[in-house]
């Protein structure tokens, strides 16, 4: 394993743009109380309101795909932390249901920008060690996922305001864009006389929908966690706001350490292998946890270890696959994703009002588990990875 030194500038700079992306949205989970008591609205509501989030999202990464192979990566990197930025100072100025999607609207844009580059870059330069350096690269997202868990339930225990936070938070995005200026990034354009019937071919092939359907159902897994599991903890345990987090940060620990030592375990044991244990272990802890209720909360929480590899895995065997056109193919898959994942994601909220947070609870191991079945479909026709 062995990095360039012109590359770890680069390397650097996403790894702190994955880390604050994260603190940004670790924040959904301990906010959602507070958005449903001031602005007086449902859980319905409030799925409405973060699926503009993913309709950002979904732009965000098609246009993205399309903009890195056109313009290249920095071009994108750039317009990516700026849109970030313009979002987060949004958040002190919001009094109103309409700003909240406007605000969760345009920061979409800008986090699935740079996700597209960050997944796109990563395994071009980290030839031979690609499932490493990419789940190192989003331990950092793990990480900042548990920073910002162990201070966000604290802060607003002792008064402070989610404006007052994101307005804290505008620093680091800021401090983004001058990271991002300096950047050098390697020449990834590749001549092809074909390129855009190559293209059209992504379209027909039955592989881009597996990878969708596998990526949606693990994406919504990781969101009904993130979004979920603080109120469900709440509501049906009576926990306060600090002792609810505790247990979403020790989720979030799980799934740093598991960004940190999971990929090496995948590059081990083999990369669509190491999947299918993955996801399939952490449908049985939250599925045991269910059922055990309060005394199964931690189990929830160790989940988080199993499902941290699946992202940036599957970013790794796109671009194996589609290794001429993986920019594209990812733009093309995460946007598809993520516009199923908005019906999903509103399943969930409409789930958490009808029937109370534990039962909705249990779309999360039935997402895994679907998840398997799908990279078990991948793996018998891509027999070479």
């Amino acid at each position: 394993m062995k990095i360039n030194k012109k590359n770890i500038y680069l390397i650097f700079t996403t790894f702190y743009i994955y880390f604050i992306m994260a603190l940004f949205e670790s924040s959904r989970g301990n906010f959602i109380p507070f958005f449903i008591d001031e602005f007086q609205i449902s859980n319905t509501t409030i799925s409405i309101i973060l699926s503009l989030n993913t309709i950002g999202c979904v732009i965000g990464s098609f246009l993205g795909g399309h903009l890195c192979e056109k313009f290249g990566h920095k071009f994108v990197f750039i317009a990516g932390s700026i849109m970030s930025t313009i979002a987060i100072f949004i958040a002190p100025f919001i009094s109103n249901i309409y700003l909240l999607g406007l605000f969760y609207f345009i920061f979409g844009i800008g986090r699935s920008s740079l996700s597209v580059s960050v997944d796109s870059i990563v395994p071009v330069i980290s030839i031979g060690f690609e499932v490493i350096l990419m789940n190192i690269t989003h331990f950092m997202y793990g990480l900042g996922s548990f920073v910002g868990q162990s201070i966000y339930g604290k802060l607003l225990f002792r008064g402070m305001t989610w404006r007052s936070i994101y307005a804290y938070l505008g620093i680091f995005f800021v401090v983004s864009i001058l990271f991002t200026l300096f950047m050098k990034i390697p020449n990834l354009r590749v001549i092809q006389e074909n390129s855009s019937i190559k293209r059209k071919e992504l379209y027909r092939n039955p592989l881009i929908y597996l990878f969708v359907l596998a990526v949606t159902l693990s994406l919504i897994s990781e969101a009904i966690i993130n979004t979920w599991f603080i109120k469900y903890v709440r509501s049906s345990y009576g926990f306060n706001p600090a002792d609810a987090a505790l247990y979403a940060s020790m989720f979030f620990l799980a799934f740093a350490v598991g960004r940190l030592v999971g990929g090496f375990i995948v590059n081990k044991i083999g990369d669509i292998r190491g999947l299918k244990y993955f996801m399939l272990s952490a449908s049985i802890c939250i599925l045991f946890g269910l059922i055990l209720k309060k005394s199964g909360l931690m189990l929830i929480s160790a989940s988080g270890f199993f499902m941290s590899v699946s992202f940036p895995t599957f970013m790794v065997i796109i671009n194996k696959i589609f290794n001429q056109n993986a920019s594209f193919a990812i733009g093309l898959i995460t946007t598809f994703s993520n516009i199923l994942y908005v019906g999903l994601f509103y399943i969930s909220g409409v789930l958490n009002d009808l029937v109370g947070s534990y039962a909705a609870f249990y779309m999360a191991p039935v997402s895994l588990f679907g998840c398997f079945l799908m990279i078990v479909i991948i793996s018998k026709k891509t027999n070479s990875i």
